[in-house]
């Protein structure tokens, strides 16, 4: 079977047509996708920009929380013995008499996920009230990392009585290191 001039030109524009529509979906498919390709490139140097001021700011605030923790740790006394604290504290009470004094054995404790050393002292000291007064006020400026839980003031009624008389129970933190 013999074919004509006529449908071989037929076919072979036909086949040339199905050719160039095959080639120009997949010329159509392959630029969506470099187009699709090329915007998710421009997002991600975007994003590149974004994420590295980000770290930027976020290596800043690091920076600052370092700092901040260190000058806070600055603060707290290094770890000294109960003892160093006692001749403080005697050295502190100028203008008054410590009665009593008494002392825990140091415990850790941990405040904002810092380790401390924790002393624990009950302190009774006589005086003028202001005496008293600026006793509390010094013990506060020797040691700046530390808390008072409890004050107890008598003042006695009479003249001639015993003398104003404070109770402090206090606790000294100290930075134990790493």
């Amino acid at each position: 079977m013999k074919i004509s001039k006529t449908i071989r030109w037929i076919l072979t524009i036909g086949i040339l047509a199905i050719l160039l529509t095959g080639l120009g979906v997949t010329y159509a498919r392959q630029m969506a996708e470099q187009r699709e390709l090329n915007a998710n490139i421009a997002q991600a140097g975007q994003d590149f920009i974004k994420y590295t001021a980000q770290r930027k700011e976020l290596e800043t605030r690091l920076g600052e929380a370092k700092s901040s923790i260190a000058t806070l740790q600055d603060k707290f006394e290094s770890p000294t013995e109960s003892i160093e604290i006692s001749t403080i504290l005697f050295e502190t009470a100028d203008d008054v008499t410590i009665t009593k004094l008494s002392s825990s054995l140091p415990k850790e404790e941990k405040l904002n996920g810092i380790a401390y050393q924790v002393f624990t002292l009950s302190v009774t000291a006589e005086g003028e009230v202001q005496a008293l007064l600026n006793f509390v006020q010094k013990l506060s400026d020797k040691f700046p990392s530390s808390d008072i839980t409890s004050v107890n003031i008598k003042v006695p009624q009479e003249e001639g009585g015993k003398e104003p008389a404070i109770t402090l129970a206090v606790k000294i933190y100290a930075y134990k290191g790493e």
